[in-house]
């Protein structure tokens, strides 16, 4: 090999080399940057508050007899006679829908020492009544009693899908600046300025519904009718969230 052109390989190595040393040099002067910059996680609460727009109302009808013919005959009887008149309220089929059929034996317990339990058959259908108008769950009540139900399991009121999104996005909101509040006293007390969002987590929205218990039973000729009241009904959001901070 001539000298010309060793002197050519050298000086295209020599570039190779200086390729690589500024390649090292940028690499090592970006790792400051990046162990300089510090973390600050907290959490952050939020609630929202509102009337309920929805409710749900859940009635059972129950029938008994010695045989399980006799008891699912009658039960049918009394149901019919209650979907007929919630029908004339305005009800619709997709409003009043079963959650639970059943029919089994009721061994009630002897009378006397010695006597045999007597066994007797229970037939029962349970219906969750849905109400966009919450001021018609008293008349919703007094109208399934007087017509076959023999249970008022339980009334709900809580909100539908559209108002039930503006409390979560309120809710959130809240929870964003309880974080942010945080975080600045966090900072504070450490000397380092918030210089933004790195991470958000928000956990799932929970709506808490207004749920009151009842019992009524049929009264041949009542003339008071139910009043039910509601309280709002409360959207409560948690968030973690991660900011990038710097020394002040």
């Amino acid at each position: 090999m001539s000298r010309r052109t060793l002197g050519i390989v050298a000086v295209v190595a020599l570039v190779l080399l200086a390729g690589c040393s500024g390649a090292l040099s940028s690499s090592a002067a970006e790792a400051p940057q990046s162990q300089s910059g510090s973390t600050i996680e907290v959490s952050g609460s939020g609630s929202a508050s509102g009337q309920p727009n929805h409710a749900v109302v859940r009635v059972g009808v129950i029938a008994t007899a010695d045989d399980a013919v006799t008891a699912r005959q009658r039960l049918a009887e009394n149901v019919s006679q209650m979907r007929q008149a919630l029908s004339e309220l305005g009800l619709t089929d997709d409003q009043v829908t079963t959650r639970r059929y059943d029919i089994g034996r009721d061994y009630r317990p002897p009378r006397r020492d010695g006597e045999e339990r007597q066994i007797q058959y229970r037939a029962s259908h349970e219906f969750e009544i849905s109400l966009s108008d919450v001021d018609r769950v008293g008349s919703v009540i007094d109208t399934a009693v007087k017509n076959g139900a023999t249970d008022v399991d339980d009334v709900s009121f809580t909100l539908s899908a559209d108002r039930r999104k503006e409390l979560e996005q309120s809710a959130r909101k809240s929870a964003m600046t309880d974080a942010r509040q945080k975080a600045e006293t966090v900072a504070d007390s450490a000397n380092l300025t918030i210089t933004g969002v790195h991470v958000v987590r928000v956990q799932r929205d929970s709506p808490r519904p207004r749920s009151l218990e009842a019992a009524a039973t049929a009264t041949a000729g009542a003339n008071v009718g139910t009043d039910v009241e509601s309280g709002p009904v409360d959207v409560v959001t948690n968030v973690e969230v991660v900011y990038n901070a710097t020394a002040a």
